[in-house]
């Protein structure tokens, strides 16, 4: 067994808080010896560090139920997903679009001043990942999932930037570059870092846990995420990382009625709404609600608590998925009675008001869907 799930465990039954200048256990990572002894005294700003390694969205527009709108505080639709993250406060398009932050790499490794024509390699430095640039040639390149392990290795014999331990991304690592503003059908990412970018399916070293014939793939004309055959051609753009990747780790606050996730530094309701903590488990009915339900109930629980909960954007909400579950796709120690259902997010369709995305908790994909369609809703504050 990976001991960086029983080290999870070991979390939750321990009922340590994630809080200000208390000591919790932390993992050492995922694929490396945890040593239990290790603790790790959170400071006030810590939450900021870590939320730092992920992405926002790129939407800067908010929806009124019809248009797609620059001005935000919209009150029939409170609280979206442009006025919250990165791209409301960090909103500078000099080094990416919005919250987005780039830099450019030379082919063997240097970075490079932003105005710089030629560029090999990119690298997010909100995330720390490194990141492949299609050329003219290989960006009309597509591979069946086996086929992709060939491109994987004549990349790493080139050294591209430097670097010998490219591979295909994760899915939740390959939806962190997608840029949400971008309306269909042109390419959901940032084309002035990222130029020779097609609209088609790119896949990601993620296996679908329903299906061994299937693997996640994401649709770069909107940013659907969805599983596909590996018979299935798709483009592919690689990515290197320096550290290991560190397994998800939760942990439950003293009452058990929220989830902090150490990875994202953000904190989660563990119920989803309609229903509540009973010192066990999760109880009652969940709430079903369209969009401009959703939206309105967060605000009023962020004014009856006095606390900052929102709905997510798209790629907070898919940062629950835990792709190796083979029924629901959460972890559902840290969030128990997940319905079997849809999740509305916060973030707007740009190419068409009338939708807004969402995330099902059965399969695990993100998808719009129509803004009267029913969904169930989880809060959230950073």
């Amino acid at each position: 067994m990976n001991k960086a799930l029983i080290f999870a465990g070991l979390l939750f039954a321990s009922g340590i808080q994630a809080q200000a200048n208390q000591k919790i256990i932390a993992n050492a990572g995922a694929d490396q010896n945890v040593n239990l002894s290790t603790r790790v005294t959170l400071s006030g700003n810590v939450a900021a560090q870590i939320q730092g390694q992920l992405n926002d969205t790129g939407i800067t527009f908010c929806s009124d139920g019809a248009f797609n709108v620059a001005g935000c505080g919209i009150s029939t639709y409170p609280r979206q997903d442009a006025e919250f993250g990165r791209d409301f406060f960090n909103n500078d398009d000099k080094d990416g679009h919005a919250g987005f932050s780039f830099s450019k790499i030379s082919a063997t490794g240097e970075k490079l001043p932003l105005d710089a024509i030629e560029w090999a390699c990119v690298k997010d430095n909100v995330t720390g990942l490194l990141w492949e640039v299609k050329t003219a040639k290989n960006s009309i390149k597509t591979y069946r999932f086996a086929d992709a392990k060939k491109a994987v290795k004549a990349i790493n014999t080139q050294k591209l930037c430097g670097k010998t331990n490219w591979r295909l991304p994760k899915i939740q690592e390959l939806q962190g570059i997608v840029n949400y503003s971008v309306a269909f059908p042109d390419p959901n990412i940032d084309q002035t870092f990222f130029p020779n970018s097609t609209n088609t399916i790119y896949w990601s070293a993620t296996p679908y846990a329903k299906n061994p014939n299937n693997a996640w793939g994401i649709y770069f004309d909107d940013g659907r995420v969805f599983e596909q055959d590996k018979k299935t051609r798709a483009a592919i753009r690689l990515v290197s990382s320096a550290q290991k990747s560190v397994a998800k780790k939760y942990v439950i606050s003293k009452d058990g009625t929220e989830v902090f996730d150490m990875q994202t530094g953000l904190t989660w309701r563990r119920c989803v709404e309609g229903m509540t903590w009973n010192g066990t488990t999760c109880v009652g009915y969940p709430f079903g609600g369209m969009l401009i339900e959703s939206l309105q109930r967060a605000a009023g629980e962020a004014r009856l608590t006095g606390k900052a909960w929102r709905l997510p954007n798209i790629k907070e909400l898919a940062s629950l998925v835990d792709t190796a579950q083979p029924n629901l796709a959460i972890d559902l120690t840290a969030f128990p009675e997940t319905p079997n259902d849809q999740m509305w997010s916060s973030s707007p369709y740009a190419l068409d008001a009338f939708f807004g995305w969402a995330v099902h908790f059965y399969y695990g994909s993100s998808y719009y869907t129509y803004l009267e369609d029913i969904a169930m809703m989880r809060l959230v504050k950073d």
